[in-house]
């Protein structure tokens, strides 16, 4: 018996949430072939069909099913068990704080570094790519983002709104 693949399974809940291969694909930027090569493999594995396919509609079966619902919670495992790993190798008196450019953070890190002294406070620069990865993979500890952004298990907490403006260019004249 083979171990369970994590990658498989991601490429599985991503197509069961999708119910399409090929939006499946593109949401895990990869090619639509190579997704439905691991669902078929994934599904050789387990022994089991995951999916009803046909020209026009993508349906789980109830075994598909069963693994969407198991698999949710073990993905979730494996990514905290991620996070708990990084955040330990960087030990116990490191806080990280994410930032994308243009987000000033220097007041929060001094307000933190003051009222713990003992902590080692950084911080790291992040993308509109990335913004939320550094959370979810255990990089930082808290983050200053710009939404829009998934939200799924993260606890947002607004600290300023910018304003939205057009700029045209002033007529010729």
């Amino acid at each position: 018996m083979n171990d369970l693949d994590l990658r498989k399974l991601r490429y599985f809940v991503a197509v069961a949430e999708q119910l399409h291969f090929g939006r499946a694909a593109e949401a895990l930027h990869i090619a639509q072939p190579v997704l439905s090569r691991q669902i078929r493999a994934l599904e050789d594995e387990l022994n089991a069909q995951l999916f009803v396919r046909d020209k026009r509609a993508t349906e789980l079966t109830p075994a598909g099913q069963q693994l969407l619902a198991d698999a949710a919670p073990m993905l979730a495992n494996a990514d905290a068990l991620r996070r708990r790993v990084t955040r330990a190798a960087r030990g116990p008196g490191s806080f990280i704080i994410g930032f994308m450019p243009g987000l000033i953070v220097t007041q929060a890190v001094r307000a933190l570094t003051d009222l713990h002294p003992q902590l080692t406070v950084n911080v790291l620069r992040t993308s509109w790519d990335d913004q939320t990865a550094v959370l979810h993979d255990g990089r930082a500890d808290v983050s200053y983002i710009r939404l829009p952004v998934d939200q799924s298990g993260l606890r947002l907490q607004a600290l300023l709104t910018e304003p939205r403006v057009a700029v045209l260019p002033a007529a010729a004249g």
